[in-house]
């Protein structure tokens, strides 16, 4: 089995080791995506509609994961393929549904934020993690503990203090009945895509099932960019060369690398946990955006970043009897 497997698949002797393993690959697939903010607002500056930009990220990111499974990244090895007929027909059904979930999330969240101020956007995104706890000790999949309580709080309190900081920022606040469905929709979108991931498909490693995601993603947004009439919007990058860099991370940086690191963080560390420590996003957002845009980080965006990682540290010390997902040496998929 090869490095990638084994990180992914593997139980790991010391559960407190392969805690801290699961929290930081969630934690820097959290910074990663917190790019798309910045990218979002930049692509639609240059003209480019939010399903064109949904897109080409979601095609330069299926690209990159081609060629990261061509380079052996992520891919099982030969001892450990099977056939696609011996894959359990729930599993594909699963995966199904959290590549829908997946896309309307992705779609949903990109037009939240031309209906939406950015900041308000997030705001209403980022219950999904309270959504993904509640379901996920309702259904008795995960337990109730009052670390992770404490560690929910504390991260939904710094992700409001940051968002909250940036909403200062911005101005006047920008909202419609629609950016706010559409915000919500995102929320609930990511919280399927959260749960099913945990152990909805455990025979489809992560770089396998996030080419299928970004692959689908690519073909459902460019048909439906064309049957809106969206079609100049979607040939844009080809009349301006100067928007290749952007697509180019927000594929790569922004899509494939993070997508397939925070579902093997969700099948290391459970899907309550991870969803608590993607809340980190808001935080590397805000840098990144005073990097970039040149915006000052303000006292109130400090403290919250602050309490967030004291979520991820709780998290960390009260490890859990949860189990990452552990598929059989013969449960893995060759598409090759």
């Amino acid at each position: 089995m090869g490095n990638d497997q084994r990180k992914e698949y593997q139980i790991a002797s010391n559960p407190g080791k392969s805690q801290l393993m699961g929290i930081g690959i969630v934690l820097f697939a959290s910074a990663l995506f917190s790019s798309l903010g910045v990218l979002t607002n930049l692509a639609y500056e240059a003209g480019m509609s939010p399903v064109a930009f949904a897109t080409w990220r979601e095609t330069i990111g299926a690209l990159a994961m081609v060629v990261l499974l061509l380079f052996g990244v992520g891919r099982p090895s030969r001892a450990q393929r099977i056939s696609l007929s011996q894959i359990p027909g729930w599993q594909w059904r699963n995966l199904t549904i959290a590549a829908v979930a997946f896309m309307s999330y992705s779609l949903a969240i990109f037009y939240a934020f031309v209906h939406l101020t950015v900041s308000l956007a997030l705001l209403l995104f980022y219950i999904y993690p309270a959504l993904v706890t509640l379901i996920s000790i309702a259904t008795k999949r995960e337990p109730f503990t009052m670390p992770k309580l404490i560690a929910l709080l504390l991260a939904l309190g710094g992700s409001t203090m940051a968002i909250s900081g940036q909403m200062s920022q911005e101005g006047a606040v920008r909202f419609d009945t629609i950016g706010i469905l559409l915000a919500l929709g995102a929320a609930i979108g990511m919280s399927i895509y959260f749960l099913v991931g945990r152990g909805g498909y455990p025979s489809i490693p992560s770089s396998y099932a996030t080419t299928i995601f970004l692959t689908a993603g690519a073909v459902a947004f460019a048909l439906i960019g064309i049957a809106i009439g969206e079609s100049a919007s979607l040939l844009q990058p080809f009349q301006a060369a100067s928007i290749w860099p952007m697509l180019l991370f927000a594929g790569i940086g922004g899509a494939a690398i993070p997508t397939m690191m925070l579902l093997t963080g969700i099948r290391m560390i459970g899907a309550s946990r991870a969803s608590i420590l993607a809340i980190f996003e808001p935080i590397s957002g805000s840098v990144l955006a005073a990097v970039i845009l040149g915006q000052m980080l303000s006292l109130i965006q400090i403290v919250a970043g602050a309490l967030i990682l004291g979520a991820a540290v709780i998290l960390q010390r009260s490890p859990e009897t949860i189990e990452p997902v552990t598929p059989s040496p013969r449960s893995n998929i060759d598409i090759a």
